[in-house]
């Protein structure tokens, strides 16, 4: 069974395109963020973000996240989904060639990056003062909910099996 698992939570993050990522400020209060992202093959998740954003400058102060993967097209009750304990950074100039090629050649799922956005990211990425900025999400632990559970049970999942 825990194959099975591990396997639907690797085509979770294979078949979807965005993550709700929680920050917190100071005071605990909670904020969410929408965001495209793409991975590698240590299931690290990125995305491009604004440092000056609301989740950028929480991230500054406090880098443990919690982020959700999940299709919301799927039929009530019947929804199964990846909530994710991470670590989030801005990613260091040695990743950048990495991390650029790792989200510039995702083939998202749903819809697809114009080239004429494709360009002006990575020209704009490529400038160390640029606006925008690559984010590493570093997963510490990834949950679940068992669909082949007769009661709703959550599992802790190991993408490295």
């Amino acid at each position: 069974m825990e194959e099975k698992l591990n396997k639907l939570a690797k085509m979770i993050i294979k078949n979807n395109e965005y993550t709700t990522l929680a920050t917190s400020d100071s005071n605990g209060a909670p904020w969410v963020s929408i965001l495209a992202y793409s991975y590698d093959t240590d299931w690290n998740l990125y995305f491009v973000s604004i440092p000056k954003s609301k989740h950028g400058q929480q991230l500054e102060r406090k880098r443990m996240v919690a982020c959700s993967i999940f299709d919301s097209r799927q039929d009530w009750g019947k929804g199964v989904g990846l909530q994710i304990e991470a670590k989030c950074k801005i990613i260091s100039e040695n990743e950048f060639k990495h991390v650029s090629k790792v989200y510039f050649e995702r083939k998202y799922p749903y819809g697809k990056v114009e080239p004429d956005t494709k360009k002006f990211f990575k020209k704009s990425l490529s400038d160390k003062n640029s606006l925008y900025k690559f984010y590493k999400i570093e997963p510490k632990a990834v949950w679940m909910n068992n669909p082949y559970s007769k009661t709703d049970v959550r599992v802790k999942i190991d993408l490295f099996n």
